[in-house]
């Protein structure tokens, strides 16, 4: 008799569906509104409400919607300072290509011992499309959510992913649900690339910025090689010797202001995001006494200080 480790299932499905505990975003997906962006928080839920999420049906393969961005929360908005949270969430079914493939393969060779044929390319295809939809209601369900957040007063679209194909199904699904959703990927006069290259190769940053102790260097040309620096001293030689050699900077740690560090990309994207140690003193300072006390105040000092350094960042960068 096969005994199923149902521990192991739970505890695979608490880290599947783990529940964000922090309002600290890990990175920042950066959007630009090209016009403005007029709704408060109370109308945008209710465009939101238009599409709110519905786990996925046994024989749907995924499902996306809007959800509330705060535990036991009902509103599908949260706001701070006219800075707008929400968050939207995407299930889908784990129904692996290899189980879909050893299936199949098991069942055509059974069709052709038993029937002496050879199974028609057709006749594949149907079975494969007969063997996903027998199995797809058996199949575990993963969820992953990504909050954002509308910062309205500067112009912001900001997503706490790392993934351009997960920050496209974001905007794909609130344009979808807003009717038009005018953003752009932010530019810059001077090019991160070239202004991070100078910054390394000068080891001098503008104030209020600081060189952390990661970088990651590109060849020029058509040569893709790449040299990784981590836990490193930029200033060393070995770095500088890289730059000499006419590599460029795709990515470099920064802190700033003694507040924030993170690594910036050459396509203008943040990663890595760090609130350091006196974030943490002015969130115990305030001494939230409910779970959704201590959301919120985290939310009014990111917001707040993520809008400062990202002025301070363009005003770097132009």
């Amino acid at each position: 008799m096969f005994i199923i480790p149902i521990y192991g299932i739970i505890a695979r499905l608490q880290t599947i569906q783990k529940v964000n505990k922090t309002m600290w975003f890990k990175n920042l997906y950066l959007f630009k509104f090209e016009k403005d962006f007029t709704l408060n928080a109370e109308e945008l839920h209710e465009e939101l409400s238009k599409k709110p999420f519905v786990p996925c049906t046994p024989t749907q393969r995924e499902s996306m919607g809007w959800t509330a961005p705060i535990a036991k929360g009902e509103s599908l908005t949260h706001s701070s300072n006219r800075n707008i949270l929400f968050t939207m969430a995407r299930q889908e079914r784990l129904l692996p290509a290899t189980v879909i493939k050893e299936t199949l393969q098991e069942k055509v060779e059974e069709i052709e011992n038993i029937e002496s044929r050879k199974v028609s390319a057709r006749e594949k295809k149907e079975l494969r499309e007969d063997i996903e939809h027998e199995l797809l209601p058996r199949a575990f369900t993963r969820t992953q959510k990504i909050d954002a957040w509308i910062d309205p007063t500067n112009g912001w679209l900001i997503l706490n992913t790392p993934s351009a194909p997960r920050a496209e199904a974001f905007t794909k699904l609130l344009r979808k649900t807003l009717g038009s959703l005018p953003v752009m990927l932010p530019e810059s006069e001077v090019s991160p690339a070239i202004a991070m290259t100078q910054w390394l190769s000068t080891q001098k940053l503008p104030e209020p910025f600081t060189l952390g102790f990661e970088c990651e260097l590109k060849n020029q040309g058509d040569d893709k090689g790449t040299a990784t620096f981590k836990q490193h001293d930029l200033t060393l030689e070995e770095v500088q010797s890289s730059l000499q050699a006419g590599k460029y900077t795709s990515k470099l740690a920064i802190d700033w202001d003694e507040k924030i560090s993170f690594m910036l990309s050459e396509d203008l994207q943040i990663k890595k995001l760090k609130f350091l140690d006196v974030l943490e003193e002015q969130l115990k300072d305030n001494d939230p006494q409910t779970h959704e006390e201590h959301i919120d105040i985290e939310f009014a000092l990111m917001t707040g200080e993520v809008a400062e350094m990202l002025k301070d960042l363009v005003k770097a960068l132009n």
